[in-house]
C-alpha cells in the first residue's frame, strides 16, 4: 500500500517572520588620575568628577547601559599598561564590553601615537564603540577626516603637555635638592616631623634602638645576634614604630619585625650621620618610566640637613666592618660555587614527598668534626621544611643513598626488560599471536559495520522528513536518537582502535619501553642523561623508601598485558 504523502501539508505551514529588538550596548566607563595628581580630590581632574560627567552623558543615552566603572588611580597616561585598562580591555575582548566612555582624550592617553592606534586600528577591529564626551567624539558618527584630524592634534597636544609637566616637575624637584629644601615624605627610622613639618627632628625612643644596633655592630656583634636581642627585648619594628607613631600611614603591616635587611639597611644609611642624598632613583612619567637607580656622580648629597644620630667616626668604623665582611662573602661564594659545581643534584624537579606530595628540597650539608672539609647532599620535604614538623615529616634522605637505591632498581627494571624482550621475541608469530590481532581486528570490524548500519539509517531518515512521511517533531525526536547512538558508537571504534594499537605496540620490536631500558645496559652508574631519559619521578616515603615512577610505565604494563593475552590465547605452544 503506498504511503500517504504530508508533503502538502507541510507546505501550507505559514511562516512566522520575528522581528528582533535592538539591545543597548553594554558600556564601561573608564576615568584616570595622573601620577602627580594622584590623592587630590580638589580639581577638576578628580576620579569622581570624571565619572560623574560620564554618568550625566549616559543618562541621555538610553541606547547605551552602563555596565562597569573601571579607574587608575595614579596612573601615567603616557602608557597603556595600567591594572584597570587592562582589565577593561580584555572585558572588551571576550564581549563583556562593546562601548567605551570618557571625560576626555587626556584622561584616555596622552602618548598620541599609542592613542591613534586604539582608535583608528583596535577599536575597529573590535567593533568597539569609543566616545570621548568634552571632545564631543564619537567613533561609530565621526564624519570623517576633518574630525579624525581633529582628535590627532588634541592628542598631539596631550603628549606635549604631559613631556611638558614631567620636566617642570622634575626641574623642580632637583632645585629643591640643591637647595637643602627637599625633604623625602618617607622618613628614616629614628625622625619625625617638627610641628610645620619643613624638617627632620630626632625621635630619642627609635634613636637609642639606631644607636645601639650601631655599638653592637661596632663590638662585631653579628647581624642575627642583634636581630635576637632587639626580640628578646621586645622592641618593635621600625615599619610597627613608624605607624604608632604616624610617620607611616596604613594599618598593613608587611614581614615579621626584625630582619637582616633591616639591620643592614639602618647600619648604611647615612641620613643617621645628618646627611641627606637625593636624586639615587629617577623616572621620566612622560615616557611612563618606572623609578629606576641614578648614576652615583647625579647625586645630590646634602650635608647637615637634619641632626644626627651617631658620629661620623662611629658610621664609617661600621662600613669598614660591612665592606670586609662583604669581601668575606664574595670569597665564600666562589668558594661554595666549586663545592656546588662538584655536587650536582640529578633529580632536580623530579623527587617528591609521597605523603604531601610537594616537591624535596636539596641542600649541601656540611660535615662537622673532619679535619677537611666535607659536604653531603640531603633531600628535605619542602611542607616540613617551611611549615614545620605538624604539618609533614622531614622525610630526609641523603643524595649518596638516593642514587644507590635508584641504581639498584633501574638495574632490576633492566633485568625485567631484557627478560620480556626475549619472551615477546619467542612469541612474536605464534598462534597465540595471530589470534589476539583476528580478536582485535573483528573488533574494529563489528563497530565499523554497525557505524555504517547507522549511517544509512539516518539517510532514510532525511529521505522520509523530505517526502513528508516524519513530521518535524518526529523527524528531530528520531535524528537526535540516532545522533546519540553514533556518538556512542564512535567511542566504541576509537576505544577498539586503540586496543588494538596497543597491542601492536607492545609486541613490535620497537617497543618504547624497550628501547628505552635497552639503552641503559652496561651503565655502571647513574647519569643526569639517563635519569632524564627514563625517570619521570621519584617518591620519598618515611623510613628512607623510595619509589621509582619510569617514563613510559604505561607501555610497560600494556606489554604486561599483552604477553598474559597471548599465554591465555595459546601463545606459548
Amino acid at each position: 500500500m503506498a504511503r500517504k504523502s504530508r508533503k502538502a501539508q507541510v507546505q501550507s505551514t505559514p511562516v512566522v517572520e520575528v522581528k528582533k529588538e535592538t539591545s543597548a550596548l553594554s558600556t564601561a566607563i573608564y576615568a584616570r588620575l595622573s601620577v602627580e595628581n594622584s590623592g587630590k580630590d580638589d580639581d577638576g581632574n578628580s576620579l569622581q568628577n570624571q565619572i560623574d560627567v560620564c554618568r550625566d552623558y549616559l543618562d541621555g543615552c538610553p541606547w547605551l547601559r552602563l555596565t562597569e566603572v573601571y579607574s587608575d588611580n595614579g596612573r601615567t597616561g603616557t602608557v597603556f599598561d595600567r591594572p584597570a585598562w587592562n582589565r577593561l580591555m580584555d572585558d572588551v575582548r571576550s564581549g563583556k564590553i562593546q562601548c567605551i566612555v570618557v571625560r576626555d582624550l587626556s584622561r584616555f592617553g596622552r602618548d598620541y601615537v599609542e592613542t591613534g592606534n586604539y582608535l583608528e586600528k583596535i577599536f575597529p577591529a573590535l567593533g568597539t564603540r569609543f566616545i570621548s564626551v568634552k571632545e564631543n567624539f564619537d567613533n561609530f558618527t565621526a564624519s570623517g577626516s576633518t574630525e579624525t584630524l581633529s582628535v590627532s592634534l588634541q592628542n598631539l597636544v596631550n603628549a606635549i603637555y604631559s613631556r611638558d609637566i614631567s620636566k617642570k616637575v622634575s626641574t623642580a624637584l632637583r632645585a629643591q635638592m640643591e637647595t637643602g629644601t627637599f625633604r623625602n615624605r618617607n622618613l628614616p627610622y629614628g625622625y619625625l616631623w617638627n610641628e610645620d613639618k619643613t624638617a627632620y627632628v630626632v625621635d630619642e625612643d627609635a634613636a637609642a634602638v639606631v644607636r645601639q644596633i650601631f655599638e653592637w655592630k661596632l663590638q662585631e656583634v653579628s647581624v642575627y645576634t642583634i636581630i635576637d636581642r632587639l626580640k628578646a627585648d621586645g622592641v618593635e619594628s621600625p615599619e610597627r614604630h613608624k605607624r604608632r607613631v604616624g610617620t607611616r600611614n596604613g594599618d598593613n603591616i608587611q614581614g615579621q619585625g626584625w630582619c637582616p635587611s633591616t639591620i643592614r639597611a639602618i647600619l648604611q644609611n647615612r641620613a643617621y650621620i645628618g646627611e641627606m642624598i637625593c636624586g639615587k632613583s629617577e623616572k621620566a612619567l612622560y615616557k611612563g618610566l618606572k623609578k629606576r637607580l641614578a648614576a652615583k656622580e647625579n647625586w645630590v648629597v646634602v650635608l647637615d640637613a637634619h641632626p644626627p644620630i651617631v658620629t661620623t667616626e662611629e658610621f664609617e668604623a661600621v662600613d669598614r666592618q660591612l665592606q670586609e665582611g662583604s669581601a668575606h662573602r664574595e670569597s665564600t661564594m666562589e668558594w661554595s660555587a666549586d663545592i656546588r659545581a662538584g655536587m650536582i643534584d640529578l633529580f632536580a624537579g623530579k623527587i617528591f614527598c609521597a605523603d604531601c606530595g610537594k616537591r624535596m628540597y636539596y641542600k649541601r650539608q656540611r660535615v662537622c668534626g673532619c679535619k677537611n672539609v666535607v659536604f653531603r647532599g640531603v633531600y628535605d620535604c619542602s611542607t616540613h621544611m617551611r611549615r614545620g614538623h605538624d604539618t609533614c615529616s622531614s622525610h630526609s634522605i641523603r643524595q649518596d643513598a638516593l642514587n644507590e637505591k635508584v641504581f639498584h632498581i633501574v638495574h632490576d627494571q633492566l633485568r625485567v626488560a631484557l627478560d620480556y624482550e626475549k619472551l615477546l621475541k619467542a612469541m612474536r608469530g605464534s598462534t597465540g599471536e595471530a589470534n589476539i590481532r583476528e580478536k582485535y581486528n573483528a573488533a574494529v570490524s563489528s563497530v565499523k559495520l554497525k557505524l555504517n548500519a547507522l549511517k544509512k539509517k539516518r539517510t532514510g531518515l532525511y529521505e522520509n522528513y523530505v517526502e513528508g512521511i516524519l513530521n518535524e517533531e518526529e523527524y528531530a525526536f528520531a535524528k537526535q536518537t540516532y545522533e546519540e547512538q553514533y556518538e556512542a558508537l564512535n567511542r566504541l571504534l576509537d576505544e577498539a582502535v586503540e586496543r588494538r594499537e596497543r597491542f601492536l605496540a607492545s609486541i613490535s620490536p620497537d617497543n618504547k619501553w624497550l628501547t628505552m631500558m635497552r639503552g641503559a645496559a652496561g651503565m655502571t652508574g647513574l647519569t643526569q642523561e639517563l635519569v632524564d631519559a627514563i625517570i619521570e619521578k621519584v617518591l620519598v616515603y618515611g623510613g628512607s623508601r623510595i619509589e621509582v615512577v619510569f617514563n613510559y610505565n604505561d607501555v610497560f604494563y600494556a606489554m604486561l598485558e599483552c604477553v598474559e593475552q597471548i599465554k591465555e590465547a595459546g601463545g606459548d605452544d
